[in-house]
């Protein structure tokens, strides 16, 4: 078995199947998508990524249900399975110096009950800056991110915006993921959050400013 095509396509399929279920907006080629990967795979193979995506789902979900750590858990396994492009200079940040830099950026003058916290990175990678700075926001400050926090992310590379998708859904963070290139403005596609598409009304003004 491909490993790297393997972790690739669990990141794609889990993305894929989150989407479907809360952004109707490209609802059959999605499915189709979905179909296509799984069409590649012996059953016994999809019941192993099918079991794999239950423990990533269980682990990135627990910030949320079991009050469990932040960390950039694809990130690190993106990067143990040698996925990185070292031509290309991709190299995920370690979480503990992501972690560190969240906490020089973010001060106590900016933190203002009530607010909305808006984020933006334009190249987010798996999404270990971002993770970080609600890392902070959450653990250092008590802002309540599911509700006082919008994310605005993007990446050229597929891979990334579907790990970034699945830290940011799974944490339950009203957020867009958006596959484009940030220079040339190209854009193949947007991911729309469990999050958000369930507050659209109270986040919808940030999607129409971009």
């Amino acid at each position: 078995m491909n490993t790297s095509k393997l972790i690739s396509d669990i990141f794609e399929c889990g993305a894929l199947a989150i989407a479907n279920k809360v952004d109707f907006t490209k609802y059959d080629e999605r499915e189709e998508r979905y179909k296509q990967i799984m069409n590649t795979y012996k059953p016994k193979e999809r019941e192993l990524i099918a079991d794999i995506f239950g423990k990533i789902f269980a682990l990135l979900s627990s910030v949320v249900y079991d009050d469990g750590t932040f960390n950039d858990y694809l990130g690190e396994l993106f990067m143990r399975c040698n996925q990185g492009e070292k031509r290309a200079g991709q190299f995920f940040t370690p979480y503990h110096v992501s972690r560190f830099m969240a906490e020089i950026a973010i001060t106590d003058t900016e933190i203002k009950n009530g607010e909305i916290y808006t984020i933006n990175d334009c190249c987010c990678g798996g999404g270990g800056m971002l993770v970080a700075a609600l890392d902070v926001l959450k653990n250092r400050y008590g802002v309540n991110y599911t509700r006082d926090c919008f994310i605005d992310a993007g990446d050229i590379d597929a891979r990334c915006v579907h790990m970034t998708y699945l830290q940011l859904s799974l944490a339950g963070v009203p957020a867009i993921v958006k596959h484009q290139d940030v220079f040339s403005r190209k854009l193949w596609g947007v991911w729309r959050t469990p999050a958000y598409m369930f507050q659209y009304l109270r986040f919808r003004k940030y999607e129409s400013l971009n």
